[in-house]
């Protein structure tokens, strides 16, 4: 039995679906890419399936029981981060790691986030606002989460975006490390090829029929 299953989902601009209805189902160890051209609905579905916006039509089950009623199982086993990074300006690097994970029912203690700052190559930043931040910066402090969180399903929204080439092969490392552990990810990113050659499947969204 799929761990994930959608079924001819689809999300709606106006009255309007984005997309042709898709169907997909992944198991423990599997990760897809979703494709299409800008503007589509890459985002929207994403976060359709993270649970941050409805779905305007089709099924989504999580062991096979229907996502829009078992909301805590999935938050409970899923790590959503979208192509906005969702760090606060007004709170240090250390403060937003703690505090985010906190809010998912995590805590880290502050010798575990500053491990995880270092890997992502943000040592020395441990107290520097999050607004002063570089956008690549921002976006490694996002990513740091990934190294403190032992969720089965990570569902990233761009995650190379603004990254530098040394962040990119770091990333697909982590991404690949959670895979291999029997992890599932669900990943768009349009501007790194590298990534279509280690999903097990990509999902091309088309555009609905008008």
């Amino acid at each position: 039995m799929p761990i994930i299953t959608a079924q001819d989902i689809s999300c709606q601009r106006g009255n309007y679906l984005l997309f042709k209805p898709v169907s997909f189902s992944l198991d423990f160890g599997q990760s897809l890419l979703i494709s299409g051209a800008n503007g589509i609905g890459k985002t929207t579905v994403l976060e359709s399936i993270a649970g941050v916006r409805g779905l305007q039509q089709g099924r989504l089950s999580f062991k096979d029981q229907d996502l829009s009623k078992f909301k805590d199982d999935w938050f409970e086993n899923s790590l959503y981060i979208g192509h906005k990074t969702g760090n606060k300006k007004e709170l240090n690097c250390l403060e937003n790691l703690r505090s985010f994970l906190q809010i998912q029912g995590i805590e880290v203690l502050e010798p575990q986030a500053e491990q995880a700052l270092e890997q992502v190559g943000l040592a020395g930043y441990e107290y520097q606002m999050a607004g002063s931040l570089s956008a690549g910066q921002k976006k490694r402090l996002a990513l740091a989460r990934l190294l403190l969180v032992d969720f089965s399903i990570w569902i990233l929204d761009e995650p190379f975006v603004n990254l530098d080439v040394a962040g990119c092969d770091w990333l697909l490392s982590v991404l690949d490390n959670h895979v291999k552990n029997n992890g599932i990810l669900l990943i768009t990113a349009h501007d790194n090829k590298v990534i279509k050659n280690k999903v097990t499947r990509e999902l091309i969204l088309e555009p609905a029929e008008l």
